[in-house]
């Protein structure tokens, strides 16, 4: 499977267009989307349904883990942390990788202990973690992805330079422009990874 193609989001875009047409606009540019506002506040069961039957096939949602986790294990962080990865898989097929944002201050040996509490959880997905290399060499060690790496069992990379359009995974950007250049949707199924 190709690597996918999306943006960070996708509000703004098409202005011309009426609301309910603009989804519709940028599903026929990428097969997936970034949504950051996962990351403010847990969406609610019937948005996330909605989401679902408005994807066409084949494409997916990813979703930035919400801000507030504090990835230390404790009854609060499970029963959140559940929450929200049952929120994702609501999504069905067109459940994409979740983006979880390692704070600076946070320990190896509890970030250890999370990675634990989150197995045991047993709802298995596409984790990307980003923060300090010691904490993604650990998340890498517990079968996820590190954000920006070119390895892993997936990848999970935000404003890369030249992804590798071949690899399994998930490439974003800010920039409508520059994911338009990889975009394989908008290049009528071809890949195209040439002049910037």
């Amino acid at each position: 499977m190709a690597l996918r193609i999306g943006l960070v989001g996708y509000k703004g875009l098409f202005p011309e267009l009426p609301p309910s047409a603009r989804f519709r606009q940028y599903a026929e540019l990428f097969s997936t989307v970034e949504l950051p506002q996962t990351r403010n506040r847990i969406p609610e069961k019937e948005l996330v349904l909605r989401w679902a039957r408005r994807a066409p096939e084949g494409f997916v949602y990813s979703f930035q883990a919400p801000k507030y986790l504090t990835y230390r294990p404790s009854g609060d962080e499970r029963r959140t942390l559940r929450k929200f990865l049952r929120r994702h898989r609501l999504l069905g097929p067109h459940r994409g990788g979740v983006r979880f944002s390692l704070p600076a201050d946070l320990e190896p040996a509890a970030f250890q202990e999370w990675l634990s509490m989150l197995a045991e959880l047993e709802l298995p997905g596409e984790y990307a973690f980003e923060g300090l290399p010691e904490l993604e060499t650990l998340a890498l060690e517990a079968g996820h992805a590190a954000v920006h790496l070119q390895e892993g069992p997936f990848l999970y990379l935000i404003e890369p330079e030249d992804p590798p359009l071949e690899a399994r995974g998930y490439a974003y950007f800010h920039d409508l422009k520059r994911a338009l250049r990889y975009s394989t949707r908008a290049q009528g199924g071809t890949s195209t990874n040439q002049t910037r």
